[in-house]
Parts: C-alpha cells; structure tokens; sequence
C-alpha cells in the first residue's frame, strides 16, 4: 500500500514536469517527438564589468585615483640634475577642499612629516615614482619632508615655537629654530664664520662618503641634507640602512662646478680636504661658505666632529659620539702603554688592488689612518723604518717586504675584489708562502661590512680595535669585536638591533685568513 502510493505520487509529479517543460517548448528526451521551435534571437553582447580604480591617495578624507591625480595640474622640476613629474601638491590640496595651516604627508611604512601649506611652492609636487608609487619632492624644504610612498595627506599640527621664542620667531613647521653665529677654524686652517646656522647643506668633493658618514651620526644632519656628489654607482651603499630618506637626496655627477652645486641653494657646502681649493674660493664669490673636514688622523677626527656638531647648533650630541671614540682609545692606550717598544710586533699594513688593470700592493703615508691605527693598537708599523715620507700610497715590492720582515701582515683588499680569493691567492704564491709571517699563520684580510674598517672615516675606531685583539690577543681577550660592531651602530647611527643584524652583520667580514 505504501510502495503503490509512492509510485502514484511520482507519476502525478512527472506528468506535471512534462507539462511545464511544453509550455516552454523544451524537449526532454524519451517524450515523445520534438517540440516546435522558433529561431532563436541574438545574445545581446555582455558588457565587461568596469574594474574600480584603486585609491592611491587619501587627502584630508578625500579619494584620489591616479586618474583623479593625473587630471589635476601637473608639474615637473628637476633638482640636483635629477627629474621629477607629477602634480603639483598645491593642486591637490585645492582639489581636497584643504582649509588647514598645517598637513603631515604620511608613507605607507607610517613615517609622517609634518610642513606648513604656505611654504608649499608651485615647485613642490607629488612624483609618480615605480610601482604606481607618490614621492614628495619639496625642493627648499628639510629633507625630511621628502616622503617616499607617500599615501595619505591629513591635517597636520603647527610647529611648536621653542624654549624662549615667540611662533613668529619659530621655524616652519619642518624646520627647527637655529641660532647663531658661529665661528670655528676648519681642517684647512680657515676661519669659518656663519651668521647663522645653516639649513641646507650640500656634502661634494673626494670621498664624499666620508663626510656623509659624519654627518648622519646627527639627526639634524640627515634633515638638513639636500645634496651630494657621488664618485661610484652611489654617495653611500651604507646609508640607506640608517635612513631610508638618503635614497631621494639629489646627487650630483662626480666633479661638480660651483653652478650644478649653486642649484641645489646651500648655505654650507661641506668638503674633505686639509688646503683649499678652487672650488671652495668660487664658492665664496657667491657667497655660500664651506667647511672643510680632514678625518686622516685622530686629532683632525675629534676637531671635524666638534666643528659639524657647531655647525648643526648640536654640540651635546658631539660630545656624545667623542665619549663612545674616548672611552675605546683610553682602553687601548692603557693596556698598551706597558708594552715596550722593541717588543711591539712589526706589523706591515698594506693594500692590495688591481685598478688599472694592474696588481700592485702598497703602503699608507706616515701620517695617514691606517698608519695610525697600527700604531694605536700596540704594533711597529715596519713601513715607517725604510719608506720614504710621501702624502700617499706607497708601491712596494716583494723582495722589500721581505727585508721587513714583518712578524703579521694585514692586507687592505680593493673594495671590487673578493678578500678570501686575494688571501687564498697569496698563501699559494712561493714567493708570499716563504715570509715568516705567513708560515706562522699570521696573513689577514683587514676586516669590512660595507666599507673598510681603515679609512679615515668613523669606521676607524673598529679596525683599530679589531687590530688590537690580533696584535696583542692576550691583553685584548675581553674584547668582543661582535658587540663593539652592535654598540657601533646602535649609538652612532641610532640603529636597531634587528636591523643591525639583517643590514649590517651579513655583510661584515673580519675573519679572513
């Protein structure tokens, strides 16, 4: 009774499926003959759903596409030789509507930097950068203005005045209150007078890099950069790591003329270099003064640095950095002093380099840093019995490295080679395998990260410590060369561990031998 029912009820239901179906003139098989058709219509073409532009700009609230963007004013500038397109920031503030004294241009990573809108010159634009990307350039401005990803524009805040001034009397909003004047003596014994402090400095001349190093152990320098001449493929493959801002500084040619200089309008132009040259006089034909560093001993090191922290109105801070390079030199003049001078190890200190094509190895002049460093960390540089004084390198034979004699030798290797391959190299050359010091096992390459631990930039202080702990191990046995690097960095650069650890150690190369 139940399994009858159940059939009644699917018969019932397929008739009425099969109704439905021939009102709508479908044909299902096994029903029978076809159902009548009639010619069927076109499709109508299907449109494509319109994509939705992404947003890649937010402003005081307001959405912009690049589209929005590219439809406003453009503008275009170039600046330290370099080119910029894009629109201009005062356009897109008018098109947001903005009323506000003040707007911080914010990044992607969260940086913001804050800028009053009526110094905002017609010059001052958002360039469209790789990967769809919005960079500020804000030409006159402090260089911490010039955002990198820039995705947001929001209300900003007015600049505090400072202690003991009136708002009018305070800087823009990017800018901190300066004082002055200032008077010092540079490297090449000039007298350097500035009525106030400067704004806008400009680093050029021979290893620019040098200088740079300097001037970003102050915050106040990395803001008050605004050009640089680069004499390889960058100013600094180091600085990035310190502040991701270095990368938009403009960078001139090598050997720039005072007119490319003249446009990046500094009013410090800071040089490496003990005597003046034309550069420097043609400068001050047009009144923008310079202020030579010396950096090749430690004396002009302590002297560069109190003049860069006048000049940047932030001599505390200068203070700071010579008391971390104190404390290191009195540790290594105390545990030194006692050793006498015959018993001193006669360390060759030397550089290896193939530019020009040629090999050549050579050593530094009495008076240079590497020289110095020798001397600091307890050895007797052999070079200095025999060598003849001279301002520079000095090329060397074999067979004069072989009078000397030297109990260890430390091989500076040329920034383009490998200084495994060159130490490798020379332990199966006969004529190096038959010096003392290489039988004993006393060959080195001098130790590096990005730049060399020996050149007479603030890197010294590491490689002369790092000389010490080799020369005289036993009295240097409580110093860790891996922690001295991280102090390095963390108070001079102001650098994270974590980032310490995944910029700079990696690359940091002290054990070669």
């Amino acid at each position: 009774m139940h399994r009858s029912r159940c059939r009644s009820l699917v018969t019932v239901a397929y008739l009425l499926v099969l109704v439905a179906l021939g009102l709508t003139g479908c044909q299902i098989p096994g029903a029978g003959g076809p159902a009548p058709t009639e010619p069927a219509e076109a499709a109508a073409p299907v449109e494509p759903t319109p994509t939705k532009e992404p947003v890649i700009l937010t402003v005081l609230g307001e959405s912009f596409t690049l589209a929005t963007l590219q439809a406003l004013e453009q503008a275009a500038v170039t600046v330290g030789g370099t080119d910029y397109a894009g629109v201009g920031l005062g356009a897109v503030l008018e098109a947001a509507g903005s009323d506000v004294s003040d707007v911080a241009l914010v990044a992607s990573d969260g940086y913001a930097a804050n800028v009053t809108v009526a110094e905002i010159t017609d010059e001052c634009l958002l360039a469209y950068a790789k990967g769809g990307a919005l960079d500020a350039v804000m030409p006159g401005m402090s260089k911490s203005t010039w955002v990198r990803g820039v995705v947001e524009i929001r209300a900003g805040k007015p600049a505090a005045p400072a202690e003991g001034t009136t708002p009018s009397e305070s800087a823009g909003a990017d800018d901190v209150p300066l004082g002055g004047p200032v008077s010092l003596v540079d490297a090449a014994g000039r007298t350097v007078e500035l009525e106030s402090l400067p704004r806008r400095v400009v680093v050029v001349g021979r290893g620019p890099h040098m200088a740079l190093h300097l001037l970003y152990m102050f915050p106040e320098g990395r803001d008050r950069l605004v050009g640089t001449e680069s004499r390889s493929a960058t100013a600094s493959d180091f600085l990035p790591f310190v502040d991701p801002r270095f990368e938009q500084v403009p960078t001139l040619d090598a050997h720039p003329n005072v007119e490319q200089i003249a446009t990046l309008a500094p009013d410090l132009v800071i040089m490496k270099g003990i005597a003046e040259d034309e550069t420097a006089d043609a400068l001050a034909q047009i009144d923008i003064p310079v202020l030579y560093v010396g950096l090749e001993t430690v004396e002009e090191f302590f002297t560069d640095l109190a003049n860069v922290g006048a000049v940047l109105g932030n001599p505390e801070r200068a203070d700071e950095i010579a008391a971390f390079y104190r404390s290191r030199l009195d540790r290594l003049s105390e545990r030194t002093a006692e050793v006498p001078n015959d018993d001193r190890p006669r360390v060759l200190l030397l550089e290896y380099s193939d530019r020009g094509g040629e090999v050549a190895v050579q050593v530094p002049a009495r008076t240079w840093m590497q020289t110095v460093e020798v001397e600091k960390a307890g050895g007797h540089p052999v070079w200095l019995d025999s060598a003849a004084p001279t301002d520079g390198w000095t090329v060397v034979n074999l067979e004069q490295i072989a009078r000397w004699d030297p109990d260890m030798i430390f091989v500076i290797v040329w920034y383009t080679l490998d200084p495994q391959e060159i130490i490798e190299g020379l332990q199966a050359n006969p004529q190096w395998a038959a010096l003392r010091a290489v039988q004993d096992g006393d060959l080195y390459a001098f130790p590096q990260d990005i730049f060399g631990w020996d050149q007479p930039e603030p890197r010294w202080i590491l490689g002369m410590n790092w000389l010490a702990t080799h020369i005289h191990p036993e009295r240097f046995e409580d110093v860790d060369m891996h922690g001295e690097v991280m102090a390095y960095f963390r108070t001079l650069y102001g650098m994270e561990p974590a980032a310490i650890e995944r910029d700079i150690l990696p690359r940091v190369r002290m054990h070669v031998r």
